[in-house]
């Protein structure tokens, strides 16, 4: 056998040994695939299902429901007009997607502090006049106009005066004793104002007013001032055997851009009221006013499901035994330098818009094309501001 037979059969036995290598190598990846395959099933079926969605505790329900849908409104004491109007809308707005819960409060000027820092406060009540002062002192923090916004404007509140019978006019008290209720409240704030614009000095105390119709009795100051919605609580008990009358509060040119005139009637202070005739005096708006929520919050939410129930519902509370006071509301009026809520911007151009409409139908069918209903809101709103500026 030559040379070239054994090259050819040395090249045989190397070709053999490769084709060994390749099935061998072909053999372990289809084992090794086969174990990975195994394996990964294995580990599959090794992992814990995910256990099922345990119920909530009996305790956890109980703190989602009352949680929900309760909305906190900061009031006033037990004898002012502020605790009546909410204890009015707890009483018809509760039901079973909404619970008021009403707050006993320090007044007008400490729930605008209360409503903007007391965690859990959603709503409060103040007046036009607390709302001026804080966005002019700047005590409260700056840009307070846009950090608070008001849901509706309610009813005036009336200035009391309560001076012995001695005392015939306001300019009498001048350099006298006169209650202006508890350091930093509203009657203290506005009463200041009041004083000053008349140019009234006098002797400021600062009692609770149960304490100061006991002062004026017994001769140790000479009046007491309160601004509440008539007739005022504390009022109540008094008759003319008390010896005390209120004074009448000249509406003065230098009132007139700030405060609106009022009147307190005989029927309501038959005690108090010397004549047949009607004691002149001046009035500030109360207001509900919350925080500006982000629209997209639980907070807002809350407080758009109470504004949706106090819009529903206003028929219900101007009807009796609730406050008389609610007869004075309408919730159209608007607030100048003030945001309204937004849901209830939008449920008051919706009614107004429905007022307008049938006014313009007069009971007879509206067009409905496109262009109809495009004409017919530009002339609402036209109407509408000039309604605004009327007002």
């Amino acid at each position: 056998m030559g040379p070239a037979a054994g090259s050819a059969r040395d090249r045989g036995r190397c070709r053999i040994p490769m084709l060994l290598m390749a099935i061998c190598t072909a053999l372990a990846a289809l084992v090794l695939t086969g174990l990975g395959a195994n394996d990964a099933l294995a580990i599959e079926q090794a992992a814990p299902a995910a256990p099922p969605a345990r119920p909530l505790r009996v305790e956890d329900q109980w703190k989602a429901k009352l949680n929900a849908n309760t909305v906190a409104i900061v009031a006033g004491g037990p004898e002012e007009t502020y605790l009546d109007i909410t204890h009015d809308l707890a009483v018809v707005l509760n039901d079973n997607n909404l619970r008021l819960l009403p707050i006993v409060g320090l007044g007008g000027a400490q729930n605008i502090r209360d409503v903007l820092y007391l965690r859990g406060v959603d709503i409060g009540l103040t007046s036009t006049q607390m709302l001026r002062y804080f966005a002019s002192t700047g005590e409260l923090g700056a840009s307070l106009e846009t950090r608070l916004v008001y849901i509706s404007r309610l009813f005036s509140e009336e200035m009391h005066v309560v001076a012995s019978r001695n005392i015939r006019t306001i300019e009498e008290l001048t350099n006298k004793k006169v209650n202006f209720s508890d350091a930093g409240s509203t009657t203290q704030i506005t009463a200041r104002d009041v004083f000053g614009l008349l140019g009234v000095s006098v002797q400021e105390v600062n009692l609770s007013q149960a304490d100061a119709i006991e002062a004026i009795k017994k001769g140790e100051i000479a009046a007491t001032v309160a601004f509440s919605g008539k007739p005022a609580g504390f009022l109540a008990r008094l008759s003319a055997r008390d010896n005390l009358h209120l004074l009448e509060v000249p509406y003065s040119r230098s009132l007139q851009n700030v405060y609106q005139p009022g009147q307190l009637e005989p029927a309501l202070y038959p005690g108090l009221v010397d004549s047949a005739q009607a004691v002149p005096t001046v009035t500030v708006d109360s207001v509900l006013i919350t925080n500006n929520w982000p629209p997209a919050s639980e907070r807002y939410r809350r407080v758009a499901r109470f504004v949706e129930e106090l819009y529903a519902k206003l028929p219900d509370l101007k009807k009796p035994p609730r406050h008389p006071k609610w007869q004075e509301v309408d919730l159209s009026r608007d607030l100048p330098g003030w945001q309204r809520f937004p849901l209830a911007q939008d449920l008051l151009q919706q009614a107004q818009f429905e007022q307008f409409r049938a006014a313009r139908a007069q009971g007879q069918p509206m067009p409905e094309t496109a262009a109809d209903k495009q004409r017919l809101f530009r002339e609402f709103r036209e109407w509408s501001e000039n309604e605004r500026k009327r007002q």
